[in-house]
């Protein structure tokens, strides 16, 4: 907590120093952002029903982020953890994994372990901003979005005939991303090529010489678009390929052997999507997808003595290999005039998923879901709209589901606006929490989760209260306060079930809860300076509190802050990104005892800062910067009784890091 007393004094003197330069011209870059998620027709943020966060391509550039985890790290409400073969896994309002959807322009990224889609495997070269909309917003994207989304939105705009960018970035971890970005325009049609490498060496934040927590990663991947106007319709072809190799170093075990692992992960997105204008007044967007995804690992047994590696023979890509294919058609066709009282958004989701390997009941399962979906947009006032609107879902293991939800928006004045938000979820259980059938030997004794076919679908109620009043001065400065509460109570929660006989399996816990808010409040007091800080507490409840005797929610509280200042008459610009992320009370199984015990990860600080130009009249873009100044590794979580249990893979240490870019 020290260290965030500091970091808070620190940005505040910067800031102060910053604002008493003058400026000829005042004026506030504050952009009318344009969200599309889930929205009737593209509009402004200010506008939209549902309060949509965006990140935009001005962040994800400051921060030279490299995935999604990188852009994600001093976002209030949202809790990242680690694992070192799982990847990144991502908590909003104190919900997870299963819960939360991420999406690439609308369609969802597949490929979950353990329930978490890899933030690490999300590349962000083509990326042109992040949406972001926090609690269910199950009506437009399906059950599986009932704690938020994160959608993706790729870049597609190209300004001249031809133009491009070769990018280089080097991290002090060992870390290399090279990226060539390229873009054509003919008559109507313009075309975006995407293609990179990036190698982390990997590191160890354990002094283990064979146990590289972090493990070293290579990945190649490439992106390509294709879009056609068709007078007010834009017909688009995205295609995306992405190629990993995990290598993970093993320890020796109690006699002696030594196993090494490189796991591989493929996955190929395909998309054809139709949007814009169509019968005067309506707007259209139609997705048709396929998405494939391929992980398995190959294992070596290592000799130290022998200096030797071989291939096992007992445990092969065939053993372990699993694949998943997800098809995906959506239509939805809406009006949003402002002259209209009523407007409206009808739709279809078909989505069929298949999964296939030696560790699948029966090693192969397919599970469809139907959707029709609707909403309705009522003005009943000049400063009033109410959005009601229903998904009803048919699953081929649980039938039908209908999820409800009722937004609505209250204009208070041209500056303040207030929105409130109820929604009834359901979720059927995936592929993997039903016909899972994975055993591991471990010496005498084989370890064995299975899947649970009698699961029940989860339920949930959410509610969310959101207020916004942003307001441009005389002077051209500007100033935005935003806080917001949620609430959220989840039946029938899936989790694995305690270990009976070296036995696991899929069940429903009754009663999962969150609960909080946040507090946002940024300043623009000039076009040089932009000042962002916010407050979050979060609360979580779940069946496992009453067996430590208490009825209450667990709370973790979270500060971020981030200053950009431009040095006027030129293109130099300093950023600072910090986040306070507080004490959080979770539970483990003990394996010797097989009981519950109540742990306690520690608070930790996080702090970047980077420096960025445009040379040789904006020929070449130069950053540079440090991040994890506090130089945080992994983060301590003790037990009740205060004994440390394990190391919470948080960050890896301070880094520098430059990138440079060449545009053509």
């Amino acid at each position: 907590m020290k260290k965030y007393f500091i970091s808070t004094v620190a940005l505040m003197l910067f800031f102060k120093a910053v604002v008493a330069q003058t400026v000829d011209t005042l004026t506030v870059n504050k952009l009318n952002e344009v969200v599309v998620t889930a929205q009737y027709v593209p509009q402004s943020e200010k506008n939209a029903v549902y309060k949509v966060q965006v990140i935009n391509s001005e962040v994800i550039k400051s921060k030279s982020a490299n995935n999604l985890r990188e852009l994600l790290q001093q976002e209030l409400n949202i809790d990242l953890s680690q694992n070192s073969v799982f990847g990144s896994s991502i908590d909003i309002q104190g919900i997870s994994k299963e819960n939360i959807k991420i999406l690439i322009d609308g369609v969802p990224v597949i490929g979950r372990l353990n329930g978490v889609i890899d933030l690490n495997q999300i590349n962000l070269n083509s990326i042109e901003k992040v949406e972001i909309i926090e609690g269910p917003v199950s009506i437009f994207y399906g059950t599986d979005a009932m704690g938020g989304i994160i959608n993706l939105i790729t870049k597609k705009q190209v300004n001249k005939k031809v133009e491009g960018a070769i990018s280089t970035y080097y991290e002090s971890i060992d870390a290399l991303n090279l990226n060539g970005d390229f873009g054509y325009k003919f008559g109507t049609n313009t075309m975006r090529l995407n293609t990179g490498f990036y190698h982390f060496n990997g590191l160890s934040t354990n002094d283990s010489p064979r146990n590289l927590n972090w493990e070293e990663r290579k990945q190649y991947f490439s992106d390509f678009m294709f879009n056609k106007k068709l007078k007010e319709l834009n017909l688009r072809l995205n295609t995306r390929y992405s190629d990993e190799e995990l290598i993970s170093i093993g320890e020796p075990d109690r006699r002696g052997n030594i196993l090494d692992k490189n796991y591989f992960t493929k996955r190929v997105d395909n998309s054809l999507n139709l949007n814009g204008k169509a019968f005067n007044d309506k707007f259209i967007d139609v997705i048709l997808a396929y998405n494939y995804y391929q992980r398995y690992h190959d294992t070596y047994v290592v000799d130290e003595v022998a200096n030797t590696s071989t291939l096992s023979e007992t445990d092969t890509k065939a053993d372990n290999i699993v694949k998943y294919n997800f098809g995906n058609f959506k239509a939805q066709l809406g009006t949003n005039a402002t002259t209209k009282k009523l407007n409206y958004v009808v739709g279809t989701d078909i989505v069929i998923e298949a999964t296939e390997g030696i560790r699948i009941l029966n090693k192969k399962q397919t599970i469809t879901t139907a959707a029709l979906f609707s909403s309705l947009n009522w003005k009943l006032s000049p400063n009033f709209e109410l959005q009601p609107g229903a998904r009803y879902t048919w699953n081929s293991s649980y039938g039908s589901l209908l999820s409800p939800a009722l937004n609505s928006k209250l204009k208070i004045n041209e500056n303040s606006y207030l929105r409130l938000s109820y929604a009834r979820g359901y979720r059927a259980p995936s592929l993997k929490e039903l016909f899972l059938d994975f055993n591991i030997s471990a010496g005498p004794v084989t370890y064995i989760i299975s899947g649970n076919e009698n699961l029940d679908v989860e339920k949930s109620h959410s509610f969310n209260l959101q207020y916004s009043y942003s307001k441009v001065f005389k002077d051209g400065s500007y100033f935005s306060i935003e806080p917001s509460v949620f609430y959220n109570n989840i039946s029938n929660l899936i989790a694995l079930s305690e270990m009976v006989n070296f036995k696991r399996n899929y069940i429903n816990i009754n009663k999962f809860k969150s609960v909080g808010g946040k507090f946002n409040v940024a300043y623009n007091p000039n076009e040089l300076v932009y000042l962002k800080a916010g407050f979050s507490l979060i609360g979580r409840y779940n069946e496992f509190n009453k067996d430590f005797n208490t009825d209450e929610f667990l709370y973790t509280p979270e500060v971020s802050s981030s200053v950009s200042y431009k040095f006027k008459n030129t293109s130099l610009k300093l950023n600072a990104y910090y986040k306070y992320s507080g004490k959080q009370t979770g539970f483990y199984l003990d394996q010797n005892t097989n009981s519950l015990v109540k742990t306690t990860r520690e608070d930790f600080n996080n702090l970047d800062a980077s420096a960025s130009a445009s040379l040789f009249k904006k020929a070449v873009d130069v950053s540079l910067g440090v991040k994890n100044i506090f130089d945080v590794k992994d983060v301590e979580t003790v037990n009740e009784v205060g004994q440390a249990h394990s190391r919470d893979l948080q960050l890896w240490g301070r880094s520098f890091f430059t990138k440079i870019t060449i545009n053509i």
